[in-house]
């Protein structure tokens, strides 16, 4: 009786099987190995824990998948980090439903759990001492206990089977010590099948149930004469299905074990398993919610049983569906597949042996490809890479024409056919396009291959050549409402009558109006009107009759001359695929048309093919992926490659759509295939998650940079002020929706703004401040709307310690006793700046006063040393006269000493001024000071009166060296004496200089004595007080600021000065100055240059009208508001210069532009332009720049003379003067440019280049940069026009953009040469380079210089040269020779 319901048992289950065959449902498959992170694509073993993060088990670590990234962990050294796994070969892992573990069984190291919510890993390994402990290490397999969440079976290798009481972590042992009746103790894999059965798999060793009850064991094991015995010993995996039937897969296949017979149902001779997938080891099964039996073997891939068939006859008769191998992405990676799980998401994850992971989405793709297999007998590809054209035909078949692998036939996603021109079928096997027309027939157009007709009924293929032609592109096929079939391609149009197959009419730029013909897409609109695109000659609308209507091209503002695809929608809209935009036109009137661009949301504006979709939308493939223009929305949906698109371009007008509302588009990649509605359809938006948090320490930590914090679901994150940088990552757990999700993100109570995250899945926060934070993240599907839940992360990140609340309350009080000593000091602070203020108002007016003074000083001294030049000069001058009387001489001595010593006075109320305000500067040269003392001592001995003072002179050593600006020391030295001389009557008068030591620092000491009135002991210590005067009998008159200059020179010159006076006796004033004292703060000048001054200075030029022009005297310009000085220098040099003058700057500068002078005298203080100003913009102008330029002036001080050197003035002279100083400036000034001038007229000689090259070197220092530049424009001019005759002046000038005259008189003083001369010197400069080049005789020479005449050029040669071109040139080679001689 038991025996007939056990059958009737397996007849029910059986009768669950379909007899019917399936088909084959066509998996997308994506791979994830190494690349992606993955630590080895051995993968042994997958589980999905709580959170629903995946794991995966490999032969080398364990690794957590968060949708985008691995996470890996390694076995550590135990020294350096304990909390690690213990063994980087796994064989299974195992995600517990209750706890926030993760069990993994490693091969040779024990059995670990890892908590992820702590971040922890415990062991369990094997301890001798422990009859607890684990039974031994190798563990094989782990299974939950049916009697509750407490417990874990664990299989081992070598020892049985292990019950793990998780609670107290105790290990009971199964084996053949407690189960004597169990035959083996290696085990594969164990089952707790909920009915008191612990079901065994062994290696090698069959397979056995244990019962828990009273530990009986029934053992099975392979019985070769037996076909109902198990097929293989080694039992790899068990598997109870919701039907309680017990799968087996063992090493020989798949078995079912009947309890009733205690048989195994076996499928070894299964016809349907022709890749003996059921005969070959099987390592995994798996039921899936589908109720499918997903069977995982060695070498031949996955098979799939449907649990749902509905008749059984015999196990032959069952049908499977196979997984296999291949290099598509229909196929798995890998043949040997070693473990099949089911997620949350019902994504289908599949563990491989080489190749790493396999993934099979439970949501239909939006979008697969039949790609390229190099592979030939693969059904599942294409031939070719690039697809160039797609047509359907009634069937639902699809016909893709490739570039070069012919057209590939494809029928339930198979391929049924290859037609390529080496089978007979095709012309050409590029197949640019293709095309069904009204009668279900198809056309193929080839590149240089013509047409192909294949006829649908009879099945075969006809070639056609239009008006036999053979070689044409052929690009675009069109039937209109006459059903012609219009062939577009590189010559024209072709209109073909279907029914006898001739051409009706050929249309090209030559016989029609056609605008271009190179054809791309053809289409007619519903007015019956032809829209012609082209490559490279934009778009035609023509007339049903063919004459053109309006034509749309760039320049005319189209976007684009390139036309793709030409498209009439439902609406009857005509789209535009052009190469810069996709164009849509109003059917109301062909100007209405808009263009959609990057600024309308076009990802790419090469757009190649454009077709409808059943509700209306647009759909259009571009360089970049798919985009669908949503009519309803008037808005743009993109899809790239991460949508599944393939990578690349789409090819042009390669698009067809089939019965089934299905749509292709070719691209140089293969065929993009989708499903509109599954596309478009709204998908469940999963919840973002919050994967990772990792915080970074500063890099001057030593330790680890990157710390992963814990998150827990429902707690806050509390973290320290130092680790106030975090990143947050996060995704969502449904794979298959990973690379479609767009996320955005808030920090809220830092900015309470939506953010998109860009790539990465991650976000980083950097110096966040102290305070409490939460972190929103949400997600999106592609082209979704956002949703309005949010995933939320409470952050807190506590202040430091110095900013805690009871830090903040010590600040408190420490800043209100801060505050009250400040308030305390602000009073203070109040009346020091009130006393401050009236100081700074004090010492404010009394710069002021000084300021005043100083300008005061400085204008009346100009004013005073005017008249003093009109005194001193005349009187100098009538002093030379010899035929005076000597009374009149006396009286003009006396008028000459009387104007001197006001000179004397004005000069010393300025210096004194400028010590005073310093603006005096000091200005050494190291030298003798003796010579100094002695001249200056023997001046005043000379023009002692009082016959009854002895002066005289002691001097150490005739030569004592040191660094003394010696204008300073002749101030000091003048008011000294002078002082001397006034108060001394009679006795003797001591001008001293010595060297003297004191504290071993070196002195050189002035001593001036005298044995006169002396000082009072009560005016000693103000002698050298401002304005100070001893009252007496023997006061003289005076200002009173004699000796405080001297205290102020002395001090400027980081000396000392003391005095010793006794009434009465004398005064003896001593000078000391440092011997060694470099002045590194001073201004230095050379000592060689003052003595070479005074030599040019004393030099006797020679006549100055050598130095004019041939047609008469030099002329001197002067500029002189002072009209008394004016008409005073005019009439001294009247007899040797023309002279001109002007009033002011502006007048000076129009007056040397019109008459070019020789040398300009100007003043500098002067109204409208002063001097500096004029010299600058004279100096400036090339025609004027040559001129020397002397300055006068009432200011002496360095910086006066600094800012007038700097603009350009060749002298300096300073007010008053006499005549024939001025004189002798001008002559200096013209002689040297009379030098310069025989430097350019000097004769070179024969073999002088060196010399030639120090004269240009000369000449080029002596001129300034303008010159220079001038000189080297009219030598190149010359140069350039070196042979014609018409150079001369004229030309000359008229390049230079000056007047001739203006021209002549600058190349006269210049270079001493008329320009004519100037141009001869440069041509036979050029004959002697040509001479020595050896290249030419002398009558070619001669004509490249200009020269027709050759005597001429000989006298012009030898005139330059000294000798004729011949001579010149004997002498070379003697010189040449001589030198080789020695």
């Amino acid at each position: 009786m038991r025996k007939h319901i056990a059958f009737g048992t397996l007849f029910l289950f059986l009768s669950l099987l379909s007899v019917s065959r399936l088909i084959a449902q066509p998996y997308s498959v994506k791979r994830l190995g190494i690349e992606q992170g993955l630590s080895n694509n051995y993968v042994v073993s997958i589980a999905q824990d709580k959170q629903g993060f995946l794991w995966f088990a490999t032969e080398e670590g364990l690794n957590k998948f968060d949708g985008t990234r691995f996470i890996t962990f390694y076995k550590n050294d135990p020294s350096k980090n304990s909390q690690s796994i213990t063994g980087n070969e796994l064989n299974r892992i195992y995600a517990d439903p209750e706890r926030p573990i993760v069990w993994i069984a490693t091969q040779r190291d024990g059995l670990n759990a890892y908590n992820y919510h702590s971040q922890t890993f415990t062991a369990y390994q094997h301890d001798p001492q422990n009859p607890h402990s684990l039974i031994t290490n190798d563990v094989t397999d782990i299974a939950a206990s049916a009697e509750g969440t407490d417990g874990l079976w664990i299989s081992t290798y070598y020892r049985g089977i292990d019950y793990l009481d998780i609670t107290t972590g105790q290990f009971t042992h199964y084996n053949k010590t407690t189960v004597p009746a169990l035959d083996c103790e290696q085990t594969w894999t164990v089952l707790d099948g909920g009915d008191d059965n612990l079901y065994i798999g062994h290696v090698n060793g069959g397979f056995s149930i244990l019962s828990l009850k009273d530990k009986s064991v029934r053992n099975f094991k392979n019985e070769p004469d037996n076909p109902n015995s198990l097929p293989g010993n080694d039992v790899r995996t068990i598997l109870k299905d919701s039907n309680r039937n017990i799968w087996l897969g063992t090493d020989r296949g798949l078995a079912l074990y009947n309890a009733a017979t205690q048989n195994f149902v076996t499928f070894r001779q299964n016809p349907n398993d022709k890749y003996g997938t059921l005969s070959s080891r099987i390592f995994s099964i798996k039921q899936l919610n589908d109720n499918r039996l997903w069977i995982a073997s060695e070498l031949n891939g996955i098979a799939i049983l449907d649990l749902k068939q509905s008749q059984f006859l015999s196990p032959k008769q069952i049908t499977f569906e196979f997984l296999r191998e291949g290099d598509d992405n229909r196929s798995l990676s890998n043949a040997s597949v070693r473990y099949i799980y089911q997620d949350s998401f019902n994504n289908i994850w599949i563990g491989t042996w080489g190749s790493g992971i396999n993934f099979i989405s439970s949501e239909p793709p939006l979008f697969t490809t039949i790609d390229y297999s190099p592979i030939p007998d693969n059904e599942n590809s294409l031939n070719n890479k690039v697809v160039s054209s797609i047509c359907t035909d009634r069937q639902g078949r699809l016909w893709v024409g490739t570039d070069g692998g012919g057209i590939n036939v494809f029928e339930n996603n198979r391929r049924i056919a290859i037609y390529k021109k080496e089978t007979g079928d095709l012309q050409a096997n590029s197949v640019l396009s293709a095309f069904r027309d009204s009668r279900d027939n198809l056309w193929f157009g080839a590149f240089q291959g013509s047409i192909s007709h294949y006829n649908t009924r009879t099945k075969t293929f006809r070639s056609i050549s239009p008006m036999g032609k053979s070689n044409l592109d052929v690009r675009a096929f069109y039937e209109d409402n006459q059903h012609r079939i219009w062939i577009g391609c590189s010559e024209g149009i072709f209109v073909y009558n279907p029914d006898n197959m001739e051409v009706i009419q050929h249309y090209h730029t030559g016989n029609s109006e056609l605008h271009g013909n190179f054809i791309r897409s053809i289409a007619q609109d519903d007015k019956g009107r032809f829209w012609i695109g082209t490559f490279g000659d934009g778009m035609g609308v023509y007339s049903p009759d063919f004459h053109l209507v309006k034509k749309y091209i760039q320049r005319e503002g189209f976007c684009s001359n390139t036309i793709n695809h030409i498209y009439r929608d439902k609406q009857k809209r005509m789209w535009i695929a052009t190469g810069d935009g996709l164009v849509c036109f109003n059917p109301a009137s062909d100007s209405d048309y808009k263009t959609y661009q990057r600024k309308d949301g076009l990802v790419n504006t090469c757009i190649q093919a454009i077709t409808e979709d059943q509700a209306g939308n647009i759909w259009f493939s571009s360089n970049k992926g798919i985009g669908c223009y949503v009519t309803k929305k008037d808005c743009f949906y993109y899809y790239g490659h991460s949508d599944d698109v393939p990578a690349g371009s789409c090819m042009s007008a390669s698009v067809a759509r089939n019965m089934d509302g299905s749509i292709y588009f070719g691209s140089i990649n293969g065929v993009c295939c989708f499903t509109p509605n599954i596309t478009m359809s709204e998908l469940k938006t999963p919840p973002a998650i919050i994967t990772e948090m990792k915080t970074f320490e500063r890099l001057d930590n030593q330790e680890n940079n990157d710390t992963f914090v814990s998150l827990l679901e429902g707690k806050e994150v509390e973290l320290t002020h130092a680790q106030n940088t975090f990143s947050l990552t996060f995704n969502v757990q449904n794979y298959s929706l990973v690379n479609q999700m767009e996320y955005a993100y808030m920090l809220k109570g830092l900015e309470n703004s939506w953010y998109t995250v860009n790539e990465n899945n991650s976000v980083t926060f950097r110096n966040i401040p102290p305070g409490k934070y939460e972190f929103l993240i949400k997600a999106r599907v592609h082209n979704q709307e956002w949703p309005d839940e949010a995933t939320s992360l409470t952050i807190r990140i506590n202040p430091p310690l110095w900013l805690t609340w009871w830090a903040k309350l010590v600040y408190i009080l420490v800043s209100i006793s801060i505050i009250y000593l400040i308030l305390h000091a602000y009073k203070k602070k109040l009346d020091l700046e009130s006393l401050y203020t009236l100081e700074k108002k004090n010492h404010e007016q009394e710069q002021e006063l000084n300021q005043e003074r100083l300008r005061f000083y400085t204008n009346i001294t100009h004013e005073l040393r005017t008249p003093l030049t009109l005194i001193l000069g005349p009187l100098e001058d009538m002093q030379k006269d010899q035929s005076l009387p000597v009374k009149q001489a006396q009286k003009l001595s006396v008028i000459h000493q009387s104007a001197l010593r006001l000179l004397n006075l004005i000069n010393q109320i300025l210096e004194f001024r400028k010590t005073e305000t310093q603006n005096k500067k000091l200005c050494v040269c190291k030298g003798n000071i003796a010579p100094l003392i002695y001249e200056t001592g023997l001046k005043y001995k000379e023009l002692n009166q009082k016959t009854k003072i002895d002066f005289r002179i002691q001097i150490e050593k005739e030569e004592m060296l040191l660094f003394f600006d010696k204008e300073i020391v002749t101030i000091i030295l003048d008011n000294l004496i002078s002082n001397a001389i006034k108060y001394t009557e009679q006795g003797c008068i001591t001008l001293s200089l010595y060297q003297t030591a004191r504290n071993e620092v070196a002195y050189t000491e002035i001593k001036v004595s005298d044995t006169g009135y002396g000082i009072s002991a009560e005016a000693l210590p103000h002698i050298f007080d401002r304005y100070y005067q001893e009252s007496g009998s023997h006061q003289a008159s005076g200002t009173g600021i004699g000796l405080a200059l001297v205290r102020n020179l002395v001090e400027l010159h980081e000396g000392e000065i003391r005095v010793e006076s006794t009434q009465n006796e004398g005064s003896t004033f001593y000078i000391s100055l440092l011997t060694d004292n470099i002045y590194p703060n001073a201004l230095h000048t050379d000592s060689t240059e003052l003595a070479e001054k005074e030599e040019r200075r004393d030099a006797v030029s020679k006549d100055i009208q050598d130095a004019a022009m041939d047609s008469g005297k030099p002329i001197l310009l002067i500029v002189e508001d002072n009209e008394e000085i004016q008409n005073y220098i005019a009439e001294s040099f009247s007899d040797s210069f023309e002279v001109i003058t002007a009033n002011n700057g502006e007048e000076g500068k129009q007056q040397a532009l019109d008459h070019i002078p020789d040398i300009i005298v100007s003043d500098i203080m002067m109204p409208v332009m002063d001097g500096i100003t004029l010299c600058r913009q004279l100096k400036d102008d090339v025609r004027t720049s040559h001129i020397p330029i002397i300055l006068l002036t009432a200011k002496d001080s360095l910086q006066d003379k600094e800012e007038g050197y700097e603009v350009g003035a060749d002298s300096y002279l300073t007010k008053p003067f006499s005549a024939s100083l001025l004189r002798s400036r001008i002559n200096n000034l013209l002689e040297s440019r009379k030098k310069l001038v025989a430097q350019f007229q000097s004769q070179p000689t024969p073999n002088s280049h060196t010399a030639l090259n120090e004269k240009r070197t000369l000449i080029t220092e002596a001129l300034s940069k303008l010159d220079n530049e001038f000189i080297g424009r009219i030598t190149q001019l010359i140069e350039e026009n070196l042979s014609s005759e018409k150079i001369d002046i004229t030309y000359l000038s008229d390049k230079m953009c000056m007047s001739s005259s203006t021209l002549y008189r600058k190349m006269k003083a210049l270079t001493g040469l008329s320009t004519n001369e100037y141009i001869r010197k440069v041509k036979m400069e050029n004959a002697e380079r040509l001479l020595l080049e050896g290249k030419y005789n002398i009558s070619e020479i001669a004509y490249k210089v200009g020269m027709n005449s050759t005597g001429y050029f000989r006298q012009c040669f030898k005139d330059e040269f000294g000798v004729s071109p011949s001579d010149y040139l004997k002498q070379i080679k003697n010189h040449i020779k001589h030198f080789t001689e020695t």
